[in-house]
């Protein structure tokens, strides 16, 4: 399913980041994906356990924010009910987020991937399929 870099949210971010940082796909004969990430025992899967979360893992986000020289910061136009009060830039794309992980890591996505992605439908939140670009 199609959706836009800037509504990802969860394991459908974290498994972005590792598409747009080089992490290549392995296909069980369970039919389970597995995105790992080269040189690392990092990896994001769409069904059970993952240890790549840099959507909540300031570790995971810090590599990021050093190799994509990004700028976390404080949104101040938005209003109080705006839960994007963070934006993050690579100097390519600019993204918000409600928290500054997510913003960073949708700069990243942004950067490598574009403004819209495909994401295993599996990996879809309820809430963001309403985000789906037909």
């Amino acid at each position: 399913m199609k959706i836009k870099t800037s509504e990802l949210t969860g394991r459908a971010l974290d498994w972005a980041v590792a598409v747009a940082i080089g992490a290549t796909e392995k296909t069980l004969p369970s039919g389970r994906k597995w995105m790992k990430l080269s040189d690392s025992d990092y990896y994001v899967s769409n069904h059970g356990l993952y240890n790549f979360d840099p959507s909540t893992d300031w570790a995971q986000c810090g590599q990021l924010i050093e190799k994509y020289d990004i700028y976390p910061s404080r949104f101040y136009e938005c209003s109080e009910n705006n839960l994007k009060k963070y934006q993050a830039g690579t100097g390519l794309a600019c993204m918000r987020g409600e928290t500054q992980k997510i913003a960073v890591c949708r700069a990243v996505v942004a950067t490598e991937l574009g403004r819209e992605i495909d994401i295993p439908d599996e990996l879809i939140e309820k809430d963001i399929a309403n985000y789906a670009i037909n």
